[in-house]
């Protein structure tokens, strides 16, 4: 026997024995691969474990296959909530199916996405929690130091049936969510339901969204294509249905569509959107938005706020800590009933939510929305329409609108009525009431200056008879009456306020009003039946009457008003004609809603039935009464509280500068307190 021959001799055992083990080693994948490797089930549970830092359990059956691909099936998954959460689980899958491709993970490199070829699920539920210091459910703690992958590219995805339940103590939402998905490129028209229903921020929501699916969302880049989707939601009192597309989702998170949105309230919309907006009229509103990387576009070409119409365009950055909103508000028309929700009362009835017998609402209003966000707004509308008692709408009026850390402020206001003019600020500084050092925090600081000049009186206000004539008399025409009734004032408007107070309600604030109010009426003319009347000469009116009222010219009038706790006393408060001179004495206390003034006339000329004695305008707001003082005063009495008048009287008129013109001085005014001096002598 040769060497050749001994050796070959020798190795026969070893070639038989690899043959063998590699035939044994087939033999064992095969029934393993028949078996589905459930010896895998527990080693597996555990990476997973030690993976994501939380209990999972994989739950029979367990089915792995590794030939021609790697395809997992099990019975059930569930991973388990984090430690401190109140849930049974985080995610629990049934009927859990996973194909993965060998091509697709050797050809994998680092920062690459991984690629699922399916996914379906029976059945998906999960539980996602997030308590109030923000830690949520869905965190894991990874323990992975490379780049971060994208989101993994999956091919097909089916969930038969899947639900959430949602708590989050941040936004105060408990919501249930039940969604369903069959997508993939081997479908043509791929769908995904979501639903919600439950409550979000103390009121009940309820949505739909509609998308071809959740795959290209999840996996499109910013340069993808949009993904068409449409749904509705409600919220409390809103309803907002959404036309439009997205575009990577999960990365700069763009939107751009159409939202048709309407509801009782645009505050409601403030509080769905975390976003300071004024409670108003219902409204209806179409606008179109468009978000960026940190920015929305809003472009509202219609906007109807009760029987407002209004437009505007806006940019909300919300990448600074605190939101900035910016943009332009404009309208052919505000009707100023469809922002009295803003101040307590109703679009209807002003005096609904106060008290019975009382005019001002006492509703405490919601300051605490002025943190939201800041604001930078430049309003201009054609015309505002201030109520039934005005004949003439302020057209147009501009104004700032600013809310800078809690401090809300309308300045630079410039509007135009009735030939004159009307200028001035507010402000609310509402405090930060989240403040811990400050509790309860101080109510609201309000700050009014407003300015008037030259308006037109009887253009301005209904002061004539025809304009409060009963509905369904007939005003007389021209052949009917040969001339029009005279207005029972008129003349060139001019006054200033500064008030300052504080308050949660309109109430509260009128209740702790300080400061000034003077009013001036230049180139005026009152009726002369009015002030008979008020001098109570009755053979005058009777002789007005007879003849028809003429307007008398006011030689004076002016008025100063000195406000402290919300209570209105006149420093000098005069009409002045060229038959009587009417004082006003007295106050009106805005707190308690209460009138308590006399008006004392003083007649220039003789009548044998002039009773001389003062009217008395008394009792509340609501329902005044008008009455006579008991027993007539003596004319130099009048006459004495009249000479009392000079000093003050002589103070307000400065006052009464607009602050754009020189000071406003009035001849009549002059006349009238030359007039006053010389009876003190």
């Amino acid at each position: 026997m040769n060497e050749t021959e001994i050796t070959t001799k020798k190795s026969a055992p070893i070639i038989r024995w690899l043959i063998g083990s590699l035939l044994a080693l087939v033999l064992a994948v095969i029934v393993c691969e028949v078996a589905g490797w459930p010896f895998l089930r527990q080693p597996l549970q555990q990476l997973l474990q030690d993976k994501l830092h939380r209990s999972v359990e994989i739950e029979r059956p367990f089915r792995l296959q590794l030939l021609g691909g790697i395809r997992l099936q099990v019975g059930g998954l569930k991973l388990a909530a984090p430690e401190g959460f109140d849930a049974p689980y985080f995610v629990d899958a049934h009927g859990l199916d996973l194909a993965l491709r060998y091509r697709d993970l050797w050809s994998l490199k680092e920062t690459d996405p991984y690629r699922i070829e399916a996914i379906r699920a029976d059945q998906l539920n999960a539980y996602l929690l997030r308590r109030a210091d923000r830690h949520a459910s869905w965190e894991f703690e990874l323990d992975d130091s490379g780049p971060p992958r994208p989101f993994p590219l999956i091919e097909q995805l089916a969930v038969n049936q899947g639900q959430a339940k949602v708590a989050d103590a941040v936004t105060n939402a408990q919501l249930a969510v039940t969604f369903f998905t069959e997508e993939g490129e081997h479908l043509a028209t791929p769908e995904s339901r979501v639903k919600v229903n439950g409550q979000f921020r103390k009121l009940p929501i309820q949505g739909e969204l509609v998308t071809q699916g959740f795959l290209p969302v999840a996996t499109q880049g910013s340069k993808s294509p949009p993904i068409n989707s449409q749904g509705w939601l409600k919220y409390g009192a809103v309803n907002a249905q959404f036309r439009g597309a997205v575009y990577d989702l999960f990365g700069t998170q763009r939107v751009k569509g159409n939202v048709e949105v309407k509801g009782a309230s645009l505050a409601d919309v403030g509080d769905l959107l975390d976003l300071t907006f004024p409670r108003t009229a219902s409204f209806k509103v179409s606008a179109d938005i468009e978000k960026g990387i940190d920015q929305w576009q809003v472009n509202i070409p219609s906007a109807h706020i009760g029987h407002s119409r209004l437009s505007g365009q806006f940019v909300y950055d919300f990448a600074p800590e605190t939101p900035m909103l910016r943009g332009k508000l404009q309208g052919s028309l505000l009707m100023l009933a469809d922002l009295a929700p803003a101040f307590g009362a109703t679009q209807d009835n002003p005096a609904a939510n106060a008290h019975p017998g009382k005019l001002f609402p006492d509703e405490s209003l919601d300051f605490t929305t002025y943190g939201r966000m800041n604001a930078d707004i430049d309003v201009h509308l054609d015309a505002v329409d201030l109520g039934h008692a005005f004949k003439q709408r302020i057209s147009p009026l501009k104004l700032r609108l600013t809310l800078i850390k809690h401090k809300l402020s309308l300045a630079e206001l410039e509007a135009s009525t009735a030939q004159g003019t009307l200028t001035g600020a507010l402000s609310i500084d509402a405090h930060d009431s989240s403040n811990a050092d400050l509790s309860p925090p101080p109510a609201p600081e309000w700050d009014i200056q407003l300015a008037v000049r030259d308006i037109r009186l009887e253009q301005w206000l209904k002061v004539t008879p025809a304009d409060n004539k009963a509905p369904g008399k007939q005003v007389p025409s021209a052949k009917q009456s040969s001339s029009p009734s005279p207005a029972y004032i008129s003349g060139k408007l001019n006054g200033k306020a500064k008030l300052q107070g504080r308050g949660r309600s309109t109430a509260a604030l009128l209740k702790s009003l300080d400061g000034q109010l003077a009013l001036m009426v230049r180139q005026g003319e009152i009726s002369h039946l009015v002030v008979e009347a008020a001098g109570l000469d009755i053979a005058q009116a009777v002789g007005v009457l007879i003849k028809g009222d003429q307007p008398l010219p006011m030689q004076c009038a002016a008025m100063g008003w000195h406000a402290k706790q919300g209570v209105l006393t006149p420093e000098a408060a005069i009409i002045d004609t060229p038959v009587t001179t009417v004082n006003i004495l007295g106050d009106i206390n805005l707190g308690q809603e209460q009138l308590n003034l006399k008006l004392q006339a003083s007649p220039k000329n003789f009548s044998p039935l002039t009773v001389r004695s003062p009217i008395l305008v008394t009792g509340p707001f609501v329902d005044p009464k008008v009455s006579l003082s008991p027993g007539p005063i003596a004319a130099r009495v009048a006459g004495g509280v009249l000479l009392a008048l000079i000093n003050p009287f002589a103070a307000i008129l400065p006052f009464l500068d607009p602050g754009s013109t020189p000071e406003v001085t009035d001849a009549g005014c002059e006349q009238t307190l030359q007039q006053l001096k010389a009876r003190k002598h």
